[in-house]
């Protein structure tokens, strides 16, 4: 027997709003999980659901993306800032010994 779909009687339309207000919100807060969370309370279905419509609006697609490459680049720049601390505080020990 196929169990019944839990939220069946939220309309296209409004799962088509709840993804446009995640991405919306997504710039807004600290992650889109984040945006995912605060939407999903406010519609009292569960957050896994609503990251489902998501993932499978092919508009979200862009945005995923768009996400990835700025935590790349977050990611890049803190490594740079960490590697030159090191060079710094290693220069630093080498000439306290000299």
């Amino acid at each position: 027997m196929i169990a019944e779909r839990k939220y069946k009687s939220l309309t296209p339309q409004l799962r088509a709003a709840a993804v446009k207000k995640v991405a919306e919100l997504s710039t807004e807060v600290s992650s889109r999980w984040k945006a995912i969370v605060l939407i999903a309370e406010a519609l009292e279905v569960h957050p896994n659901t609503l990251r489902n419509w998501v993932n499978a609006d092919p508009e979200m697609a862009a945005t995923r993306r768009v996400d990835t490459a700025r935590l790349e680049q977050e990611h890049r720049v803190q490594l740079a800032a960490a590697t030159e601390l090191i060079n710094e505080l290693s220069d630093h020990l080498h000439g306290r010994r000299q």
